[in-house]
């Protein structure tokens, strides 16, 4: 492994991390150290027992970015998880009041805000600093709401309310005068049951409960990337050098006749390619190539990429070459993958609907919307009242396409084991139809409709209604309870 970001390199290679290691990491809790004075068993104030330290948050951070910047992998290994989590159809809301979608859409397609066309840059940004800073900026009257990103590497100081690491209340970004200016972070007042704040602050990144600060994406692989880096550096200098060679000429003789040989070939130069060169037995020519160490590099290369993409979270086959990957291990693969990318994708559609829901509860309180609105189901048709800002939820594309085989086989032998348990009298038909629509939403990809169940339904209109619903959707098979025929 190449130098670390966090301590010098050990003198060996140890099993264990180092103590600087441990230091720099925030890993020895209460016995910490200060990099000022060298004292041990320091820890700065306010700030929980293993928290990682500015410093090595700050290395991080700029490591991140020129890695990005520069290191054709870290560039991969960011771009995936954005693309599959913001790209493709892009990222959405969904309303189930139209005078909440009205107030939502207001502040999506705002050509000040223009939330939607940034999902891609933003979730980068977060990916890469390790956390997202908003200032909300608010029309008193209107209820109108833009927002202004602030630079993580500001901040100087999160505050927590009553001490929880899961309630951050201020956020203290550094000023160019040298002081401090202090954001309200957001959150819901206890009293008007209303969203409130000066800023958004979103840490997804962290190691403990404890943490109030997010670390970026890439940290745990930094070192690895730059060693990666390092070893295709040296394989294309040692291909180039390998393209080299030198003519070893023996002549029999001592030194005269080595300088009469030289004299009547007109110099030591190399024979023209194609050419013919004609000696006696007194002389003897011998290529000479460099060794280079090639193929121990590429081997070398593919190990340390292994261990880039597991620490990613990806598979090495979605960042480079599958070399010997079959189909059938792409998909097995694909899933763990599929799930992590998905976990990623929940945390950050997680805090859009926040975001959201933060816009339609100031305009609850500027008298835009009742704090409470008749909100329709889609998926039932039923109609129920509820807090307005519960109206909205944002949505993002499938991760990934399931493997139709594969889903309808799920789907195939779910179906014939409800129906048996429903006719030796184990399961209810209801039961059997409350379980088979979970797995229409879970293995089909689009969300359960009542038009489905109807006697009535039409393969056609059902093979529709996949297909409007986008990639993801597999192979349909009918279920109990489901009616209608079987595509």
């Amino acid at each position: 492994m190449g130098r670390s970001i966090f301590a010098p390199r050990p003198p060996r290679r140890a099993r264990e991390a180092t103590p600087e290691q441990l230091i720099a990491t925030g890993a020895l809790g209460g016995r910490g150290y200060d990099p000022v004075d060298g004292e041990s068993g320091w820890t700065r104030m306010g700030t929980s027992l293993r928290e990682v330290p500015h410093w090595t948050q700050e290395k991080a951070r700029d490591a991140s970015v020129a890695a990005y910047r520069s290191n054709p992998m870290a560039r991969a290994v960011i771009e995936t998880y954005v693309s599959f989590c913001v790209g493709d159809k892009g990222v959405s809301f969904e309303a189930t009041n139209a005078d909440v979608r009205e107030v939502v859409e207001e502040f999506w397609n705002d050509p000040r805000n223009r939330v939607g066309d940034l999902q891609e840059l933003w979730l980068r940004d977060q990916m890469i600093t390790g956390e997202t800073l908003l200032e909300l900026l608010q029309g008193r009257h209107s209820g109108v709401v833009r927002y202004n990103p602030i630079e993580p590497s500001l901040i100087s100081e999160v505050s927590l309310l009553h001490g929880n690491p899961l309630w951050p209340h201020e956020v203290k970004v550094r000023q160019a005068d040298g002081g401090d200016l202090a954001y309200t972070v957001v959150a819901v007042d206890d009293v008007t049951g209303l969203r409130d704040g000066e800023a958004m602050f979103w840490a997804p990144n962290k190691t403990l409960l404890s943490d109030r600060r997010g670390m970026p994406f890439l940290m745990p692989i930094l070192d690895w990337l730059d060693s990666y880096d390092a070893i295709l550096s040296n394989l294309i200098d040692r291909t180039a050098l390998a393209r080299y060679f030198v003519w070893d000429v023996t002549v029999e003789g001592d030194q005269g006749h080595v300088d009469a040989f030289v004299a009547a070939r007109g110099g030591t130069h190399v024979p023209p390619s194609g050419s013919m060169e004609v000696h006696n037995q007194s002389v003897k020519w011998e290529a000479k190539h460099a060794e280079t160490g090639a193929q121990e590099d590429s081997i070398a290369g593919k190990s340390v990429l292994t261990v880039i993409a597991g620490g990613a979270g990806l598979a090495k086959t979605w960042l480079a070459d599958p070399e010997d990957s079959n189909r059938a291990t792409s998909l097995t693969m694909a899933e763990p993958v599929r799930r992590r990318v998905g976990g990623l994708q929940k945390t950050w559609l997680a805090y859009q609907t926040e975001l959201c829901r933060f816009v339609v509860d100031r305009a609850v309180a500027a008298k835009r919307l009742q704090p409470e609105v008749e909100a329709t189901d889609p998926k039932t048709g039923e109609s129920y009242r509820i807090p307005a800002a519960q109206c909205v939820t944002v949505v993002g594309p499938e991760i990934a396409a399931a493997d139709s085989e594969l889903t309808a086989s799920v789907l195939l032998n779910l179906s014939t084991g409800l129906e048996k348990l429903v006719e030796m009298g184990a399961l209810s038909r209801e039961a059997a139809s409350v379980a088979a629509r979970k797995a229409w939403e879970d293995y089909v990809g689009i969300p359960w409709s009542a038009d489905l169940a109807a006697p009535d339904a039409e393969l056609d209109d059902i093979a529709t209604a996949v297909d409007d619903a986008g990639p993801g959707a597999g192979q349909l098979i009918a279920l109990p309870g489901a009616g209608g025929g079987t595509p």
